[in-house]
């Protein structure tokens, strides 16, 4: 499924055009972020994202992440609702570049919304915030 979805490039040299082959689409670093920051981890809940991502895009994504290793797809004993998305370590290890990725924004996008709480704990307190988030996965280190 994630060749039909997003053309792989044959192997690549350069750390940059990896990077992006596994999440630079527009929805994979959303889905990302609302594991790694939002700590979300049901199919309903990346949903319920205020970019409103769609529901064949959504399933492709989540599909790409695992099969990238990113995420690791847990499925639930009794109905589809219960499977669960997590995190791998090769995921953790993209806090510095989400935390870079928002810096960026903030500096440069003036509709941030800046009363959402972690906007301001990012600035005063990244690395708080990074050792904060990374507790919701102290399971997986």
């Amino acid at each position: 499924m994630y060749n039909q979805i997003m053309k792989k490039r044959t192997s690549t040299v350069c750390p940059i055009v990896y990077a992006l082959d596994i999440w630079g689409d527009s929805w994979s670093l959303v889905i990302l972020r609302d594991v790694l920051i939002h700590n979300k981890r049901y199919y309903r809940e990346f949903l319920a994202s205020r970019e409103r991502i769609s529901t064949n895009i959504l399933s492709a994504r989540l599909q790409s992440l695992v099969e990238a290793g990113l995420l690791v797809k847990i499925e639930g004993d009794t109905n589809r609702a219960q499977t669960m998305y997590r995190p791998t370590q090769k995921a953790l290890d993209l806090f510095p570049v989400v935390f870079a990725i928002m810096h960026w924004g903030l500096k440069y996008n003036p509709n941030t919304d800046m009363s959402i709480p972690i906007m301001q704990e990012l600035i005063t307190d990244e690395n708080g915030l990074g050792q904060r988030l990374l507790r919701n996965f102290d399971d997986i280190k």
